[in-house]
């Protein structure tokens, strides 16, 4: 009997003793030095155990994939702009329908002068007749083609040329009338006929007829050439709208503001599902510290915050629901 109660006395200690280190440990745990005492949770697990966790999980998702589609178009759009701006700068450094409008612009201006050279030599041809059919004296049979060509040649000094080719014809048609006259002074018998004379009086008379001519060419060639300017524009604003068109660009500003909107607002419903969340464990963390007597409940993501773990106990008040 002795011994029994010996052995009953010193389970009783133990019992004691273990209580006690319980408490101990339960006291240095959940006070730091000498504070409030402290629970703990790892929200990560307690997280998943929220009926809307589903939700807040899809709409990240959503999020995410938003944000790589936005990424994604950005970068599509991105290179159609710089294609399509090296075929707007193509269509403005081709020269092809430049030249092709210069070549129309020249070609309407030749015709407009060789018609006033028409007339201006018709109007010599009838002076030269009528100033020779004047003389008294008998004149050569050549003295007329004679004072024509050497008024044509005249002329040929104060003419404008278009192009190389233009001048090179011109040239080649002055020699030919150089010559003819050449010819015609060496069969030309001595002739008492003043044909300077008459020259300066035709070119006399001529000079108003000229100078009109000249002017009403140059009001033509300036509207020529503005009706041709009017029109390449007009044919480059076509090849500008048709490479625009091709590429169908949404406007820069629409397109961002389209996209903003689209992202904050996943955003903003991400954010409200996830604070509902938090709210919905703080409400069941302050359930479970007001059982525990605890003074304060922390977020412990690294498992370095001393304090009693309740996260189990939150995740239990999801269980009994």
């Amino acid at each position: 009997m002795k011994l029994d109660k010996t052995y009953i006395g010193l389970i009783a200690f133990l019992l004691v003793a273990l209580i006690a280190m319980f408490g101990a440990y339960r006291f240095v745990t959940n006070h730091q030095n000498n504070g409030p005492s402290i629970g703990v949770v790892r929200l990560d697990d307690v997280l998943e155990m929220n009926p809307s966790y589903e939700d807040y999980k899809l709409a990240k998702d959503e999020l995410s994939q938003l944000q790589h589609q936005y990424s994604m178009e950005q970068m599509a759009l991105n290179q159609k702009a710089q294609l399509q701006e090296e075929q707007l700068k193509n269509v403005a450094l081709n020269d092809t329908l430049t030249d092709a409008l210069n070549v129309e612009l020249q070609t309407r201006i030749g015709i407009k002068e060789q018609e006033l050279n028409q007339k201006l030599n018709a109007k010599r041809a009838e002076l030269s007749a009528k100033y020779l059919s004047e003389l008294k004296e008998a004149h050569n049979a050549y003295d007329l083609e004679i004072v024509n060509l050497q008024l044509d040649l005249y002329a040929f000094d104060s003419r404008i040329y278009i192009d190389e080719a233009q001048k090179n014809a011109a040239d080649a048609e002055k020699a030919e009338k150089e010559a003819r006259l050449k010819a015609l002074l060496e069969k030309r018998k001595p002739s008492n006929v003043d044909i300077e004379q008459i020259q300066q009086k035709i070119q006399s008379e001529l000079e108003p007829m000229k100078r009109e001519g000249e002017a009403e060419l140059k009001q033509y060639a300036e509207t020529i050439q503005a009706d041709l300017a009017k029109k390449r524009d007009t044919m480059m604003q076509t090849q500008v709208q048709e490479v625009m068109a091709k590429h169908n660009l949404p406007v820069p500003q629409e397109w961002n503001d389209s996209w903003a909107q689209r992202l904050s607002d996943k955003e903003a419903e991400v954010n409200a599902l996830h604070d509902a969340l938090l709210e919905d464990i703080r409400m069941r963390a302050s359930v479970v510290a007001n059982e525990q007597q605890l003074d304060l409940v922390l977020i412990d993501d690294g498992g370095n915050i001393k304090g009693l773990d309740i996260t189990d106990a939150i995740k239990a008040s999801y269980r009994v629901q």
